[in-house]
């Protein structure tokens, strides 16, 4: 196999491990089978060990001396260090949506949050969970800007973000959310980033409280 092919193969299991960590199928902690990887991808462990070099230098994955890789379990700190992030990229991203997105794609955006209504049912959850992933990436995607897009692929802050699901009920983040495609309908793109802004905060805000608690 040339090198070009290794590269492309290391390339999809890279993609598909960050995959199975953003779908919960891998969990943080989680001590990672290289054999049973390989196996389940269908791949040899040479491309399975390339992806999980780039893992740990990318921290979804961290490697212990002599134990093997594990799944990386962020910190409150750190979570509200990432929620920080999406404040300020996504609050860019969906003011440039709102300016230069297309209608099509805005109204796919609109979209997403079609199915559900409050009072919220708990058989939603795990849709609802999804319909966030899809809302949050598809903003990115349409903003148009190529260097958002490249650092939400790069550094995986929406995967990581979402380690421990969702930071506040559906009950709290419907609203916001239906709020932010109101003011994308509108093409109120200075509404629209502040809303964005204060969705990301207000779930940074969860993990602060945490910290706070446990300072105390």
């Amino acid at each position: 196999m040339s090198k070009i092919e290794n590269k492309i193969l290391t390339d999809l299991v890279h993609e598909k491990i960050k995959a199975m960590i953003d779908d919960g199928i891998l969990h943080p902690g989680d001590k990672i089978n290289k054999a049973g990887l390989a196996e389940t991808l269908g791949v040899s462990q040479t491309p399975i060990n390339e992806a999980l070099s780039r893992l740990s230098g990318e921290k979804f994955v961290e490697q212990r001396r002599h134990q093997g890789y594990f799944i990386r379990a962020f910190s409150d700190e750190e979570l509200c260090s990432l929620f920080e992030v999406r404040g300020g990229l996504e609050s860019i991203a969906t003011r440039l949506c709102a300016e230069n997105a297309r209608d099509d794609q805005i109204r796919e955006i609109a979209s997403c949050f079609d199915v559900f209504d409050l009072p919220f049912r708990d058989e939603w959850y795990a849709d609802y969970v999804r319909a966030d992933k899809i809302f949050h990436e598809l903003i990115v995607v349409c903003s148009g800007n190529a260097v958002i897009f490249e650092i939400a692929r790069t550094q995986g802050y929406l995967i990581k973000s979402n380690q421990k699901g969702l930071a506040r009920p559906p009950a709290e983040t419907l609203p916001e959310h239906r709020e932010i495609i109101a003011a994308l309908l509108a093409r109120d793109a200075a509404r629209a980033q502040e809303l964005t802004v204060l969705h990301h905060l207000r779930s940074r805000d969860v993990f602060k409280e945490t910290l706070l608690r446990k300072n105390s």
